[in-house]
This record gives C-alpha cells, sequence and structure tokens, in this order.
C-alpha cells in the first residue's frame, strides 16, 4: 500500500475503534452503569465518556 493509503486506513481503523467504544458506553449508561466504570470498559477517560453521554439526546442521565 502507499503511504497515504495507509495513513488513510489507519485513521479509518481509529475513527471506528472510537464509534465502537462510544456506543458501548451508551449502551452501559441505559444499563446504569457508573461513569467510571464506563469509562474503564471502553478504555477512554472520564472525560471523554462524559462528552459522549452529553452529546447524545437518546440517554437519561
Amino acid at each position: 500500500m502507499c503511504e497515504i493509503s495507509e495513513k488513510w486506513f489507519r485513521e479509518g481503523e481509529e475513527q471506528g475503534r472510537i464509534e465502537g467504544a462510544r456506543k458501548t458506553a451508551l449502551e452501559l449508561k441505559k444499563m446504569g452503569l457508573p461513569l467510571d466504570k464506563i469509562a474503564k470498559a471502553v478504555n477512554f477517560s472520564v472525560d471523554t465518556v462524559t462528552q459522549w453521554l452529553t452529546e447524545s439526546p437518546s440517554v437519561t442521565k
């Protein structure tokens, strides 16, 4: 693969990982898991998870 294609592939792969973690965090919140446990489960900071949860209109706080 050329250098540019590899870069795009890696960026897409990372975006997919982030989106998957975000969706998992939203589902865990719906299940009532505390924020610190959600962050640990998806391997992102509490601040990042908080941002995801506040951006999603379908999640009740």
